[in-house]
């Protein structure tokens, strides 16, 4: 749980951070890391939540619903789509990447397309 992908989660909480103040008191602005059920993997996650200080990514354990269509073969998938209302979102980058891909320059090219879709 350390190492890029905590890397990756930071920035996006960062990001996100960064945007919520441009929206409406209503409005929800958030996102959500889903990881497949492993012994320990609990504890993991509340471990890289606590030491990251993360307040607006939620860290999940299990399957990803079959109407995200999350590719079998990637270790790690982020989705990156328009804000708002459930069924209203439009997706606007998708990568699924093998463990060796998330890199630093990779984790750019996430939050660049993350900034892309949230208020400037």
């Amino acid at each position: 749980m350390n190492g890029p992908l905590a890397s990756l989660v930071k920035k996006i909480d960062t990001r996100i951070n960064e945007a919520a103040p441009k929206y409406k008191p209503n409005q929800k602005l958030g996102t959500f890391v889903i990881m497949p059920d492993a012994a320990g993997r609990a504890d993991q996650l509340r471990c890289m939540a606590k030491q990251n200080s993360l307040s607006r990514v939620t860290l999940c354990l299990g399957a990803a619903p079959p109407r995200y269509e999350i590719n079998p073969a990637a270790d790690v998938t982020v989705v990156v789509y328009t804000p708002g209302r459930p069924g209203q979102n439009r997706v606007t980058a998708n990568f699924a990447l093998r463990q060796a891909e998330l890199d630093d320059c990779m984790s750019d090219k996430i939050i660049e397309a993350l900034s892309n879709v949230l208020p400037k």
